[in-house]
């Protein structure tokens, strides 16, 4: 971030910026205010992205450790593009939890990054499930923008007696 020379991805001199937080609207909960790590989100479009998302799923890591309980975790649409999958990623970090990789896709392959609320809403993703049924689970993004794909999936779990707990994302750009 910083430039400076180190072995590390990001020197110890940024991640030392890169203090998360436990932020909590609705049932989401988020790390980082998306300002933070705005520069380093983008890389998720890299094929080097992976070592960014490496070093962002910390917080990930410690939620698991001090939740009390084993969760089932569901990262959305973790498909590999440009070598990994950065929901994967980031759901991998929660080294106690069950994750159901692959489970829940978008059948849509438009991009939606930097797109309007009226937009995501006329294009939805059209997720498909393919996990089990009649279970607890919490879904993993990196983003909340409008909040339009969390509640998609939610909508197409819950045809499938899945009840979504929560979900973690790294930021939540919605207005508080």
């Amino acid at each position: 971030m910083c430039e400076a020379f180190s072995f590390s991805l990001i020197c110890n001199k940024c991640k030392k910026l890169l203090k998360p937080e436990f932020i909590k609207k609705d049932d989401v909960i988020s790390f980082y205010r998306y300002e933070d790590i705005e520069y380093l989100i983008k890389f998720k479009y890299e094929k080097f992205g992976s070592f960014v998302f490496k070093e962002l799923s910390t917080p990930f890591s410690f939620f698991s450790k001090n939740y009390p309980n084993k969760l089932n975790i569901i990262p959305i649409d973790d498909k590999i593009n440009k070598g990994y999958s950065h929901t994967a990623i980031l759901a991998n970090a929660m080294k106690k939890d069950k994750k159901l990789f692959s489970t829940l896709h978008a059948k849509s392959e438009i991009k939606y990054a930097g797109k309007s609320l009226e937009f995501r809403l006329n294009n939805p993703r059209n997720f498909k499930y393919s996990g089990p049924k009649n279970i607890d689970v919490i879904l993993i993004d990196d983003v909340v923008t409008t909040g339009t794909t969390l509640k998609e999936a939610k909508e197409v779990l819950k045809k499938h007696n899945v009840n979504v707990l929560f979900s973690l994302v790294l930021a939540d750009l919605r207005e508080f």
